[in-house]
């Protein structure tokens, strides 16, 4: 226990960074938990009240050392897009090739029902392709949150009507078992097989696109990218700290999605 205090202790504050961007997964939280519960450890005890050479002191010293060169890295990627370049690799090019259907992972909405910017270039990227003719069909993907309800589906419908698109040619999807991208593919495939469609242009955004294609590849899809951003619009297009995060999370899904046989 004496020989992993001190690395623990270092590392802990880059981990509850990395922690704190991921939270809308639930099982990270007791995580960030863990490190609200060692800086209150941190802030309460008083050095010069420890033992000279004592466990608690060393390990107390190294968690200073760790939250200074968090700091650092955080200042980083606040002002540095290594979110950007970390996505760079995951980007697919865009196809040209027609297909059945436009599939759009339509990405979240705010509590006030609103899109986010990303979510919206998505869906307006999906209907230019279909008006494009790229495919006969726009399949939009909505999702549940236990938060947010189906807000998500409400703002997509909204716009879809706005933009006056014929009804038979759109379908959007609604129900509370889209949660994931496993969850979203399983469902597009009985819903477009069905309507027998199973060729795919897919459009999401950022890195997720090469996630997303190997998760609808895996459940039986041909699919042909049609990512709404290129390498140059990931690497400039949001704020960095917002890019570093969602990087972390494709790279880190990538390697949860390898282990559990989802791609």
């Amino acid at each position: 226990m004496k020989i992993l205090c001190k690395p623990i202790a270092l590392f802990v504050p880059l981990l509850a960074f990395l922690t704190l961007g991921q939270l809308h997964e639930n099982y990270m939280q007791p995580i960030a938990a863990i490190y609200i519960i060692l800086s209150s450890i941190y802030c309460l005890i008083r050095p010069n009240k420890l033992p000279q050479g004592s466990m608690i002191k060393n390990c107390q010293n190294a968690f200073k050392v760790g939250s200074v060169l968090t700091l650092a890295f955080v200042i980083l990627v606040w002002t540095w897009p290594i979110g950007g370049y970390m996505s760079v690799p995951l980007m697919v090019p865009h196809s040209q090739e027609k297909a059945d259907a436009i599939v759009v992972l339509a990405s979240g909405a705010t509590r006030a029902g609103e899109p986010g910017y990303a979510g919206y270039q998505r869906v307006i990227h999906g209907i230019e392709l279909l008006k494009k003719s790229q495919a006969k069909h726009l399949y939009i993907s909505t999702g549940y949150s236990e938060v947010y309800g189906f807000l998500e589906y409400n703002w997509v419908a909204s716009l879809t009507q706005l933009m006056e698109l014929p009804s038979e040619q759109v379908t959007i999807a609604k129900s509370d078992e889209i949660i994931t991208t496993a969850t979203e593919a399983a469902y597009a495939k009985n819903i477009l097989n069905s309507m027998g469609m199973n060729k795919i242009l897919l459009t999401t955004s950022n890195a997720h696109i090469y996630r997303s294609i190997k998760t609808f590849e895996k459940a039986g899809f041909e699919v042909l990218a049609a990512p709404s951003h290129d390498a140059r619009t990931v690497i400039f297009g949001n704020p960095y700290m917002i890019q570093f995060h969602a990087a972390m999370h494709e790279w880190v899904g990538l390697a949860w999605y390898w282990l559990r046989g989802r791609i």
